[in-house]
């Protein structure tokens, strides 16, 4: 019998990683298998349900729950070693164990959602994020969408402009949209207004019903950047009705070009396109394979994380699974009430009111300075914006830039006070829009920005907050930054100065993050 104490420490790490290496290999060639049947038992379910097969939609979704289940059974058995894999490993089994208990999580909520028990309708916003708004695009058409029973009944594209034509009676505009357009009334195409998706999905919904529409069960909000990463899974695409190949790369430009040229009101040219691509998506969709399969449900994980796409449901169990996921597109400020830390927030929201695509080309980026004193927090927030489209650029419809007449609101906690504001070093004075939410703790600040073709402005706030501790008392500063749909990603550079400590931190935004940092 060998005892251990007389083996050398060396081999028996060898022996704990052969161990470890053995164990990890069988798990492997379970997990691959179980994986496969995952891969297969979902795509029968999604499948079956674009196919109208509602007799199948029981029997599918107890297949995949039993998989799903017998994957998270797997992973359990070998978290508590899961820690000594590599980095990179230890990432990836982290990422997989969060998507299987979102997935078991959602298949309970996945029959009310396809109208087990009744029929249920959602609207789907088809948002053009190149003219950016607060939820992430201009609304130019819709899709209205009915299941029953777990399966797909209808889908049917709509231009905005119809259900916009039977608006009866007269709404008053805010007052940056009256002053941008000047028309008097306020219309369901610019109708995702608030920042607050919830809220705006409220008042979408309200003019969707003065404009003869049915009552939806609930408003999703997809922009651009979704269609293409679905095009990407499937490409290329060959129109039966129209001469192109479509790849994720073009697919705009061409969209641009049967949705605008030679239109006129009235014309049909929009929705006859729009339907004709999402009978091609859905008819391409019924025959991918396994790995199509998994690189959809990613590109989907991707554009909810990203704020991509936004939901709003009107069930109430429904309505808290989705926000607690961040997928509801709110504004919420989570870190308040904590001792001896600094919370802090922003949530920088552009709306393009230039009537154009100017958001084709233009960037982003943010600076911010923070320096906390004995008393007091000194906050400045640069912005910068970068039109990089020219004059000879601008060739509609394939090409449509332009000047970027953008009503931006910048989001701060209630507590800033002194707020100051400079556009290209100018002070502005007047025609700012000032909200509070004592609620939320939130306040908004809004003013027009404009940024003409082949040049940049620059944005600068200035503001305070009163310290509520002894900085001697302060161990951390916490900032929660929220990122607007419509925008794949910006550059924020933050600076914090603390009594003998000065920290510069420079992060990618593609989604909502809080930065915490140790004093």
């Amino acid at each position: 019998m060998i005892k251990l104490k007389n083996i050398k420490p060396k081999y028996l790490l060898l022996g704990f990683l052969l161990i470890l290496l053995i164990f990890f290999t069988a798990f492997s060639i379970l997990t691959y298998l179980n994986i496969k049947s995952l891969q297969k038992s979902g795509k029968s379910l999604v499948v079956d349900i674009i196919n109208n097969r509602p007799e199948k939609f029981d029997n599918n979704l107890s297949n995949f729950n039993k998989h799903t289940t017998g994957l998270k059974n797997k992973l359990n058995l070998v978290k508590p070693v899961a820690k000594y894999l590599p980095n990179k490993y230890h990432n990836l089994f982290n990422q997989t164990n969060s998507l299987i208990e979102l997935t078991l999580k959602f298949n309970n909520l996945l029959p009310q959602i396809v109208g087990s028990d009744k029929i249920k309708t959602y609207f789907i916003l088809l948002q053009n994020n190149f003219e950016i708004r607060p939820s992430g695009g201009f609304i130019g058409s819709y899709a209205k969408v009915k299941f029953l029973k777990g399966g797909l009944q209808e889908i049917f594209i709509q231009d905005i402009y119809a259900p916009d034509g039977q608006l009866d009676g007269h709404v008053d505009p805010p007052w940056p949209i009256q002053a941008a357009f000047r028309q008097g009334w306020w219309k369901l195409r610019d109708s995702n207004w608030e920042p607050d998706f919830p809220t705006a999905a409220q008042q979408i919904a309200w003019f969707f019903k003065k404009g003869g529409e049915e009552k939806s069960d609930g408003i999703v909000a997809i922009n651009l950047f979704l269609i293409k990463d679905i095009i990407k899974v499937i490409e290329p695409m060959h129109l039966p009705d129209y001469e192109y190949t479509i790849t994720a790369d073009n697919f705009y430009s061409i969209a641009q070009n049967e949705v605008e040229k030679d239109f006129f009101p009235g014309s049909t040219q929009k929705k006859d396109f729009l339907s004709s691509l999402s009978k091609y998506l859905i008819f391409e969709l019924k025959k991918i394979n396994s790995q199509q399969a998994f690189l959809l449900i990613k590109s989907l994980k991707k554009n909810l994380e990203e704020k991509q796409i936004l939901i709003s449901l009107n069930d109430s169990s429904q309505t808290k699974f989705i926000n607690q996921l961040g997928w509801d597109g709110s504004i919420k400020r989570q870190h308040l009430g904590l001792t001896k830390t600094i919370t802090d927030y922003i949530y920088i929201v552009d709306t393009n009111l230039g009537v154009n695509k100017a958001n084709c080309c233009v960037n982003r980026r943010a600076f911010q300075q923070i320096n906390i004193g004995q008393e007091k927090i000194e906050e400045k927030l640069l912005i910068t914006y970068i039109n990089k489209a020219s004059d000879e650029q601008i060739q509609k419809p394939f090409f449509w830039g332009g000047l970027y007449k953008d009503f931006l609101r910048i989001i701060l906690p209630l507590e800033a006070q002194n707020i100051k504001i400079k556009i290209n070093e100018k002070e502005l004075r007047d025609k700012i829009d000032i909200q509070e939410d004592k609620t939320k703790q939130l306040q908004t600040i809004g003013f027009f920005v404009l940024t003409p073709l082949s040049s940049q402005t620059l944005v600068e706030i200035t503001y305070n907050k009163q310290l509520k501790n002894e900085v001697n008392n302060i161990d951390s500063y916490v900032l929660e930054i929220q990122k607007q749909p419509g925008i794949e990603n910006y550059h924020h550079q933050i600076n914090l100065n603390f009594p003998n400590k000065n920290i510069t931190l420079d992060k990618n935004i593609r989604f909502d993050e809080t930065i915490t940092i140790s004093l």
